[in-house]
């Protein structure tokens, strides 16, 4: 089975240097391994100091690395939908030069990323995938984007395509703009089957999702944030990488900064009741081969692939006639969550963000009959 790691966290932390290490790490050990940047600020270049391609570059026995770029991915993946925008935005009056921007829509180059997640993984062709994330914001956008997209295309595609095809040919005279063809329809529908399909991977037991960040105030918020966020998503977290901590021995100077940084390490460690490494400030850039010291300080003898926790965020289960859903959702309080149940949806929300869970048709007619929120795990009752 193919390994998954995503890396993720504040902008400036350092994913990008530690997923390159970890990607080293892993093809010393003998894993065919590639790694992936999502981030559109691409680094994975200046990293290996090498140029990489959009496509699997190779940077050495077992390593290999891409850029994805998001015009090469539409032009090879979404042609027929991409003509398409184009043509109907003209047909707009709108500039074709603009009309070309347009047609780009917002989030292609994030499904784009995780479409190779998808490619690779049923090809079987590298033993560990690694994506580099963009900033935390962006890639929980990202990987609510499944969600998002399994929702609209649930609820706009069935049946409409079918009455689209009744329709089409006495609607075609009377609107202004070109119809879909049948192959911009069908490019859709094989999105939305690949989109199905990658939920269930990155919900496997393949892929977790690493955090990294610094010891310092606003950065753990913002981890605590997508922790929680993630876990309502149903991701696993299986560690935290603490990076650029300061030496105990770093003088008169920084002593300050020392206990500080400690300080935090060990509120780190209290709150996320996670494994988690720590990785030393370092007097120079961490590029090329300085990437596998790296690595040999993060991990020493274990194996970069290793899942370091197995706690799943999400569970069903039974107690009697009724359905138990249990979530894990640290960090935040009572009152910052929301239920709702709309036929086979079960909706939460936290402050801005929003999961769609679609129950089993054995759930679905079920009612909720309470929710207790004990130690930052929710539990939902229905009967």
């Amino acid at each position: 089975m193919t390994r998954i790691i995503l890396f993720t966290g504040k902008g400036g932390v350092g994913k990008t240097t530690i997923a390159a290490a970890t990607a080293i790490k892993a093809a010393k050990m003998g894993y065919k391994t590639l790694v992936i940047s999502a981030d559109p600020a691409h680094s994975l270049s200046d990293s290996f100091q090498k140029k990489i391609n959009p496509f699997p570059t190779k940077i050495s026995s077992n390593l290999h690395a891409m850029e994805v770029n998001v015009e090469y991915e539409i032009e090879r993946r979404w042609d027929a939908i991409l003509d398409y925008l184009r043509i109907f935005f003209r047909s707009q009056g709108i500039d074709e030069v603009i009309a070309e921007e347009l047609a780009i829509l917002p989030g292609l180059d994030e499904l784009a990323s995780l479409l190779h997640i998808l490619e690779f993984y049923e090809s079987g062709e590298f033993d560990v995938l690694i994506l580099d994330c963009a900033p935390t914001g962006e890639t929980l956008r990202l990987l609510n984007f499944p969600e998002v997209a399994r929702w609209y295309m649930k609820r706009f595609f069935g049946i409409e395509r079918k009455l689209f095809k009744i329709v089409k040919p006495l609607a075609k005279p009377l609107i202004d703009a070109p119809l879909p063809s049948d192959s911009v329809l069908d490019s859709v529908q094989e999105l939305y089957v690949k989109v199905a399909r990658l939920k269930e991977i990155l919900e496997g037991d393949s892929t977790t999702i690493r955090i990294v960040l610094n010891p310092e105030k606003m950065v753990i918020r913002e981890s605590e944030r997508a922790f929680t966020y993630l876990s309502i998503f149903g991701y696993r977290v299986d560690c935290l990488l603490v990076n650029k901590v300061f030496p105990v021995n770093s003088g008169e100077f920084l002593s300050r900064w020392v206990e500080i940084q400690q300080e935090y390490l060990e509120e780190i460690k209290d709150r996320f009741a996670l494994p988690v490494f720590t990785i030393e400030f370092k007097n120079t850039e961490i590029v090329g081969e300085k990437l596998g010291e790296l690595a040999n300080e993060l991990y020493d003898c274990r194996d970069p692939t290793e899942v370091f926790c197995d706690e799943r965020p999400f569970k069903i289960s039974k107690e009697g006639e009724e359905v138990i859903i249990s979530i894990k959702v640290p960090f935040v309080s009572k009152e910052d969550i929301k239920l709702l149940k709309r036929g086979d949806e079960l909706i939460i929300i936290a402050n801005q963000w929003k999961r769609i869970i679609f129950l089993p048709q054995s759930v679905a007619s079920k009612e909720p009959t309470g929710a207790r929120f004990i130690n930052g795990e929710l539990k939902i009752r229905l009967g």
